[in-house]
């Protein structure tokens, strides 16, 4: 019973808070890429909502939805002679990311995050809940520079895992801007105000949990799958008006691994996979 009224907070906070909230942006993205024996489908549907409390604080609401199709049985990457008959393996995540920022003064931001989840492949328990989240500090240097340090929690390895942030950000001008460090870099140029190209090198991941679990050829039970991998891609941003927004990404995958593991994770798989491209498509609307 607990497990169905988290879900429901989950789902119903941000609904709620649109009421208290000043500005929200809608956002809609699919993407493709292939694996070993098939392919990985992504369908995302985000909510933001933004409030300005004062000058000095500001919070953060994003709900997303995410559905995850891996073309194939995922037990293929496991049991050697095993025969899908053309299936099909499905995810579903839903998270909830609270994000507070405090300006200390002119040049000093901390940015505070939790992000509860629940990722799961047929039906929902209370293992299926991931705490997400952490502490970032912004320091400006200069008129030009400045820098981002701090430590999360994030699934960027395919395992939850406390890891350090990092990210030195310089602006050339006004229409250049180069963020370096991890999970994400980017450089990008605006052309115009309302074109904008970029080149990023993002680490990501996500978690599930396996229901039913896989026994696998050497007769330990499976009941974990992490997904993670480095991609590097080149984007297309243009606004089509002050409330509309697409956003195309074409690049390329690399270090792409499934991580298999019991439920106390002392026995672990790891399967690499091979690397190949990636193409997305993402449209928002702003209000």
């Amino acid at each position: 019973m607990r497990i169905h009224n988290f879900t429901k907070i989950l789902i119903l906070a941000p609904l709620f808070s649109a009421y208290a909230q000043s500005s929200y942006t809608l956002e809609f993205n699919t993407k493709t890429e292939p694996v070993n024996y098939g392919s990985i489908k992504q369908t995302e549907i985000g909510l933001q909502f933004f409030k300005e409390i004062n000058t000095k604080n500001k919070l953060t609401n994003t709900f997303k939805y995410k559905s995850t199709t891996i073309t194939d049985e995922i037990e293929n990457y496991l049991l050697e002679n095993y025969d899908s008959n053309y299936s099909n393996t499905h995810f579903n995540s839903i998270a909830n990311s609270f994000e507070f920022s405090h300006r200390f003064n002119d040049k000093t931001k901390v940015n505070m995050c939790i992000e509860p989840s629940v990722n799961f492949q047929n039906t929902i328990s209370i293992s299926d809940v991931t705490i997400l989240g952490g502490m970032e500090l912004n320091q400006i240097l200069n008129k030009n520079n400045s820098i981002d340090l701090g430590i999360k929690r994030m699934t960027v390895f395919g395992k939850p895992q406390i890891v350090p942030t990092f990210a030195f950000n310089h602006q050339f001008n006004e229409v250049a801007y180069l963020k370096l460090g991890f999970p994400n870099s980017e450089v990008s140029y605006s052309s115009s105000i309302r074109d904008k190209f970029s080149i990023s090198n993002d680490f990501i991941g996500s978690i599930y949990n396996l229901n039913p679990p896989i026994i696998a050829d050497d007769l330990s039970t499976i009941t974990k799958v992490g997904f993670s991998q480095m991609e590097s891609t080149f984007q297309y941003e243009r606004n089509i008006d002050t409330n509309w927004l697409v956003n195309f990404k074409g690049g390329y995958s690399s270090n792409k691994e499934f991580k298999f593991s019991n439920d106390n994770r002392t026995s672990e798989i790891n399967k690499t996979l091979k690397n190949g491209s990636i193409f997305s498509i993402s449209i928002k609307y702003k209000l």
